[in-house]
This record gives C-alpha cells, structure tokens and sequence, in this order.
C-alpha cells in the first residue's frame, strides 16, 4: 500500500488511538483497582509505555508480520472496533441521546470509517487534525475544575497494597490500548524524517501528561467511595462545572469525544487495511465494505449492559499479548530468519 507520513501525521495517528475511546472512563477501573497509589501506579506504567516505544523504534524494521500473526492482528483490531462501536452507542445513549435509535448510532459512525477507508489511506490519517483545536478546548473547560479538586484525596502515599499494585497495572493497559500501531505504521515514516530520542521523549512527555493528569484530576475530585459508583469521571467533573455560554459542558464534550472515537475507529480500521492489503487481493473494495458492514452488525447483538461491563472488564488482557509478548516474538523469529515478511511500504497498492 502507498501511503506516506510525516512524523507529526504519525504521532498524532499514534496519539488518537491510544487515548479514545477509552479515556473517558480507565481512570475509574484503575483507581478502583490500584486504590490511593493509583496516580504512581499509573505514572510507573507510562514509563514502562516509553520503554516499549523505544523497543518498537529500535527494531520496527524487524517487526514484520506473516500470514499467522497478520490474521491475529488483524482479529485483533476488529475486536477493538466491535467492542468500541457498543460502548461508544451505549455511552452515548446514557449522557445525550437516549431516543436515539442504536442501528442508526452506529451506522453513522461506521460510515465514516467505510468512506475513509474507501478513499485514500491518507485520509484516514488526516481526520486526526479536526482533534487538534478541540482537544485544547477540552483541556480548557477541564482546567476550569481545579477549584474543585481535594488534594489530599491523594496523600497519604505507600498505602496501596502489592496486589492492588499489580492490579492497578492491569487496568493501566487500557489508557494505551492501540500501542502496537506503532510499528505498524513506522515503515511508512518519510525516509528523511529521522525519529530518535527527541520525538520519541516529546511525544511521550504529551501522552504521558495528558494521561496522568486525567488519573490525577479524577483522583482529587472524588473520593475512593464516589469513583466505585462513578464510570466516566470526566464527563461527571465537566457536567458539575457550569458556563454562561452552554447549558450542560458534558453534552458539549460528548460531540468531541464522539469525534475522537469516530477517527479511533477509523484508524483502526486502516491497521486492518494495511496489514491485508499488504499482499496484492482481489476485490479490496468489497472487502472493505463487507468488513464495515460487520462493524455495524456486530455490535448490535452485543450491545447490552453486562456485555459493556464485561468490557470494561477484560478488554486490557489483549494488551500483553499484542503490544508486548507478539512483537518480542516476531523480532526473535525475524531476526533468525533475516528476511522481510509483510507490511513493507514498498508492497503493491490495493
């Protein structure tokens, strides 16, 4: 497939999918899990998330899918979108749209996936730029809250015990679930455009900070008691702030949020995009079209309240597998082998 990225198309791709859907609501399974020190637990595990970032950029050349570990990536992903697609409708119907019609929810934003997908790669890719102004508003009506917040909702430190700390690590997975994307699209970086320590450190610094203080902010607004009754803590600390210019902040904050899980699963449909099309297929159109007509059926039938907890629950178990024991894996198998297998940005358009 031909596709080409500048490194800030390639870090704001990486930045969309591993915050998402997801970052409405991690804070309050972490916190629950990892109790008091859950703000360390956290920050100890987006170093551990630079750790793996330098291990993809040092042997991304390297990471090279074959047909086995292509079809498991590629289920992978679907599994994302499918489980995605239910939490977004079913969030949706909770803060904004009750009455309106799930089949429809997420056909809309199907759509969206199907015609980016259709097009060029790159368009996919450059949805991400709508993000941009609406994540500062977002992080300004956030900042608005700071009058609110208790901060010895944090303190004392040390008092989470080791088993809520290897939990608390667990649920860390999910704030950057979509990692391995990473050495996905690092083979399509423009030759010229070198990443070494200073885009990686500044794009770590980024994530890390907008993570962290999503974990802390939560933390200091509410209590340990309230967060167990409390999933998307921050859509509860925007709709308890009040403004002149719009009723409810949280409604506000729902289209961005939409609009963010829209390009997440958009892009994540691209992964799958490229990895199959990394070998020269008949029909891709229709392929890609059967592919989206799947997202939209799918989630239909799993759309219920305990399918959406069973969610929450267990969907950071795909994290070490995928993003960690798969790429040591293949590095080892690729290295033995010396030799390419897939996902070369020289590899045939579809």
């Amino acid at each position: 497939m031909k596709l080409q990225l500048s490194r800030v198309q390639f870090f704001l791709l990486l930045f969309i999918v591993e915050t998402g859907v997801s970052y409405i609501s991690f804070q309050t399974e972490l916190i629950n899990s990892g109790g008091r020190d859950s703000w360390l637990i956290f920050i100890v595990f987006t170093l551990f998330h630079f750790v793996q970032l330098l291990f993809y950029e040092k042997f991304y050349e390297k990471l090279k899918l074959n047909a086995f570990f292509a079809l498991l990536y590629k289920l992978w992903w679907i599994i994302l979108c499918i489980s995605y697609l239910a939490y977004i409708d079913y969030t949706l119907a909770v803060w904004g749209f009750p009455s309106t019609p799930t089949y429809l929810v997420i056909c809309l934003i199907v759509s969206v996936s199907l015609y980016a997908n259709l097009s060029q790669p790159e368009t996919a890719v450059n949805l991400g730029v709508i993000l941009l102004p609406l994540i500062v508003i977002f992080l300004i009506f956030i900042f608005m809250s700071t009058g609110n917040l208790v901060w010895t909702n944090v303190f004392p430190i040390g008092t989470s015990s080791g088993e809520q700390w290897l939990l608390g690590f667990q649920k860390s997975q999910t704030a950057y679930m979509g990692v391995e994307l990473y050495f996905i699209f690092r083979v399509f970086v423009k030759k010229g455009q070198i990443i070494k320590w200073k885009p990686l450190v500044l794009y770590q610094l980024i994530i890390g900070t907008f993570s962290i203080a999503s974990v802390v902010g939560a933390q200091l607004y509410f209590s340990l008691e309230e967060l167990r009754i409390i999933p998307e803590p921050i859509m509860y600390i925007l709709k308890s702030e009040e403004v002149t210019f719009v009723k409810r902040l949280d409604i506000f904050f729902i289209y961005i949020w939409l609009t963010w899980s829209i390009i997440n699963v958009t892009l994540l449909g691209l992964s799958i995009r490229v990895v199959h099309f990394s070998k020269k297929r008949k029909h891709p159109q229709l392929q890609i079209v059967l592919l989206h007509l799947a997202f939209v059926i799918l989630p239909l039938l799993f759309l219920r309240v305990n399918f959406i907890e069973k969610i929450r629950d267990n969907l950071h178990y795909g994290y070490i597998p995928f993003a960690i024991v798969f790429p040591i894996i293949i590095v080892f198998m690729n290295r033995r082998r010396k030799q390419p297998c897939l996902n070369e940005s020289s590899s045939s358009s579809q």
